[in-house]
């Protein structure tokens, strides 16, 4: 039987992942601040040791506990940014090492149909178990590398945060009356305010670290405001020619 050791697992994403191991007949050994097991000799004891805290102090974690951790065992992170705590498990521990980014919630019900992002980054033994485990349940596995990983959340979390929250605090400069917005709304708007609420809904400790911790970032919000600042220049100057132009150009990149 496979020992997971879950660091951060009184967490909402720890007992997603406590739940699911012993589901998959796994020994789940929980460590947190709350518990009588201390994050080293958990890490010291399992098989598989699973970082569950937040992303600001990941790094952190690994550095405290990587040293002890058996050779033969798997380190593997659960963070939404993949290059710098990939880094920290490979610096600080002589074990096998996969970065994981489970694209999902904590109110998932399962894994089922749900993306998984796995970087593998030292050894192949544990690997294969790790794929088979999820992909039993129905998750949906993508392998990469920790730097593409963050390319890819540059975009689907950076920036896309960015402008969520973007317009949701223009909307209060504005003094918007969301209740009565919605009685005029189309369901595009609608899709839209849903997905502000969902966010907003959420911890902004959370959000504030997928933005600023991730150095891809930087880059991509530069893009986004400079194609901000040519669109309302093309707005201001009511040149309807280079509105086309400008529209096409985001078609095409859509297909």
């Amino acid at each position: 039987m496979v020992t997971v050791g879950i660091i951060g697992g009184t967490g909402q994403m720890g007992q997603f992942f406590r739940k699911f191991f012993e589901k998959n007949r796994c020994r789940v050994l929980i460590s947190s601040r709350k518990t009588r097991l201390n994050p080293v000799d958990c890490a010291r004891i399992s098989d598989v040791i699973l970082i569950s805290v937040p992303i600001k102090t990941t790094a952190d974690v690994i550095k405290k506990v990587g040293p002890g951790i058996k050779k033969a065992s798997l380190l593997v992170d659960t963070t939404s940014i993949k290059e710098e705590p990939v880094n920290a498990m490979l610096k600080y521990s002589k074990c096998e090492v996969i970065g994981m980014h489970p694209v999902f919630g904590p109110n998932a019900s399962s894994v089922k149909n749900q993306a998984i992002v796995l970087c593998p980054a030292r050894g192949k033994k544990w690997l294969k178990w790790i794929i088979n485990i999820f992909e039993k349940n129905g998750a949906k596995i993508k392998i990469s590398t920790a730097k593409k990983h963050d390319e890819m959340m540059s975009i689907i979390q950076g920036l896309n945060h960015f402008s969520t929250l973007a317009v949701a605090h223009a909307m209060k400069k504005l003094g918007v009356n969301i209740k009565e917005s919605l009685e005029y709304t189309s369901p595009i708007y609608k899709l839209r305010m849903v997905m502000v609420g969902r966010i907003l809904s959420q911890s902004p400790d959370l959000y504030a670290a997928i933005e600023m911790m991730n150095p891809k970032n930087k880059k991509v919000l530069s893009a986004y405001l400079d194609s901000s600042k040519r669109l309302r220049e093309i707005i201001s100057k009511k040149n309807t020619k280079e509105f086309v132009k400008y529209f096409n150009e985001c078609a095409d990149i859509f297909g």
